[in-house]
């Protein structure tokens, strides 16, 4: 008998970890998180609000599918970022511009420690000013996805590589390579500093002379 009934728990703890997550509970906590991510992929409020929508419409479709081969977390920012990458792809053909590949490099087998530097260092800070987002927003998709998601979005290298399907490699080549663009785009463009916060704040260089009092 108890065996019996040990049977039937396992039956039914099995049934419970294989049933999808409830979706308003899942919007209920993933919702702010993606929305910020969009917000920041996007730099547009009406953007990022849409883009929102159309992630958590195409959750709904697929949560009964969700099989947990990955965390919820990094099914949720695969779907985001695809949502967002083929928002640019429209908005580039769009515009009858040519879109930036996604870049797939391959590691060297040489890598430095991805610890950063500054300024890239400065950039992980939660809040900066509208400027130096406008800088992040210029970069090449595919580097302002790694960027975003690991230094604003706080996620670690693994499950970036998760999210976009590529290898931990590529992804820290990825990051490198978009910190530097960002760096020299800073230094080219702007005057960094910092306010009494610690937040950077980018004040932008002034153009064909102008400032100079000529």
């Amino acid at each position: 008998m108890f065996k019996s009934l040990k049977a039937m728990n396992l039956q039914e703890e099995q049934s419970q970890e294989s049933h999808p997550p409830d979706f308003a509970a899942v919007f209920a906590e993933y919702e702010q998180p993606i929305y910020n991510y969009l917000l920041r992929m996007t730099q547009n409020q009406a953007e990022a609000e849409d883009l929102t929508q159309e992630t958590f419409i195409r959750v709904h479709r697929s949560l009964s599918n969700f099989r947990g081969e990955s965390s919820l977390s990094t099914w949720l920012y695969r779907i985001a970022t695809n949502v967002s990458l083929d928002h640019f792809r429209r908005r580039a053909t769009q515009q009858a511009k040519v879109a930036l590949p996604l870049e797939e490099a391959k590691p060297d087998g040489k890598w430095v420690d991805e610890t950063p530097a500054s300024p890239e260092q400065l950039v992980a800070q939660s809040e900066m000013s509208a400027c130096v987002e406008r800088f992040i927003q210029r970069l090449p998709a595919s580097y302002r996805t790694v960027l975003v998601l690991h230094d604003l979005q706080g996620l670690k290298n693994r499950e970036i590589a998760e999210i976009l399907d590529i290898s931990l490699s590529t992804v820290k080549i990825r990051l490198h390579r978009a910190r530097n663009k960002l760096r020299e785009s800073l230094d080219a463009g702007c005057d960094t500093t910092h306010d009494k916060r610690n937040v950077l704040v980018c004040e932008p260089k002034p153009e064909n002379g102008e400032g100079n009092g000529r």
